[in-house]
């Protein structure tokens, strides 16, 4: 017994050293350096932080996923801005340098509306909207809601059907995690974690592992993780299951193959099946983020579907 309470007290010794308790915070809503492509709007009493590319071809906006941001998109975004598109990224309300008010909603149809509000802003209309994982919701929800903002979309490794959730979300969800997650989070959390997204381990970088901490570090970031994760109702009947059905919006469905947070058995094949008018790509060795994994295969993905250059569709047995 003195032995296990010592090892209980060395773990939380570990923790709270890990960052935790003592972490510094960061301001809320802003940006530390602004570089080149950020740029801050409020909308609606709140700052959020987006990324813009300036180009004279079609709007193309990105979404990123839970526990994400803009960052997620810095490879694949100039590679789309290069072809001569107009690239937007935003930082989700809760997420990234974006303010982060603990009074609002974090469920998807509430992201979703802080998205038409600021594309309302933005004028932004009949653009291409690429999302991933809980931003791939949310863009599904939206072509459905919003129709006008919405001319084709690219949903990559979405979330929206029922399944096992990830770790991470059945953590935040546990009655005590407020109090635990801000004790024992620091870098080692990320690191764990983009291990668990990513098929190359060697992917997951120092730089990368800081960019998604110092995001994590704006005041109340960690409470906002949990309140999204809470929120998340990723069942039957939900908001993005009946935004599929009778949806023709046109749609590219990109998967990676090894992706261990939202398998493509079931769920991309899901939005397949139930998006009449989509195509289905999967890349082999990748896991969730295949933005960062394979940003040279994913922008060409993209681009080949705003060109309206033919994909084979990996998904085409489904409807045999």
């Amino acid at each position: 017994m003195k032995l296990l309470k010592w090892m209980c007290v060395c773990l939380s010794l570990v923790g709270l050293c890990a960052c935790g308790l003592f972490n510094k915070k960061l301001p809320s809503g802003e940006v530390p350096v602004m570089a080149v492509y950020d740029r801050m709007v409020t909308v609606k009493g709140l700052e959020f932080h987006y990324t813009e590319y300036p180009g004279k071809g079609k709007d193309v906006v990105l979404l990123h996923g839970f526990g994400s941001s803009t960052y997620t998109w810095e490879e694949v975004a100039p590679l789309l801005n290069k072809e001569g598109y107009h690239v937007w990224a935003l930082d989700l309300k809760g997420f990234g340098w974006s303010e982060k008010p603990l009074d609002s909603r974090y469920n998807i149809e509430a992201l979703m509306e802080d998205v038409d509000d600021w594309m309302d802003v933005m004028k932004l209309t009949d653009v291409v909207m690429v999302g991933n994982s809980m931003g791939g919701a949310i863009t599904a929800v939206l072509s459905k809601t919003h129709p006008e903002r919405v001319s084709s979309m690219v949903l990559i490794d979405a979330g929206g059907y029922p399944m096992d959730m990830p770790m991470i979300i059945k953590l935040a969800r546990l009655p005590m995690s407020p109090f635990f997650s801000k004790m024992i989070f620091g870098p080692w959390m990320i690191r764990m974690n983009l291990k668990e997204v990513m098929f190359d381990k060697s992917k997951v970088t120092q730089d990368r592992i800081d960019a998604y901490y110092k995001r994590l570090c704006t005041e109340n970031a960690q409470d906002i993780q949990i309140k999204t994760a809470r929120s998340i109702a990723f069942v039957d009947e939900s908001p993005v299951m009946l935004a599929t059905r009778d949806n023709t919006t046109k749609t590219l469905i990109i998967w990676g193959r090894d992706d261990a947070w939202i398998p493509l058995e079931t769920v991309g094949y899901r939005f397949r099946k139930d998006l009449t008018n989509s195509v289905l790509s999967i890349i082999p060795q990748c896991g969730h983020v295949p933005q960062e994994e394979k940003p040279v295969e994913t922008a060409k993905l993209i681009l080949d579907f705003i060109s309206k250059t033919p994909i084979n569709d990996d998904g085409e047995f489904l409807l045999r």
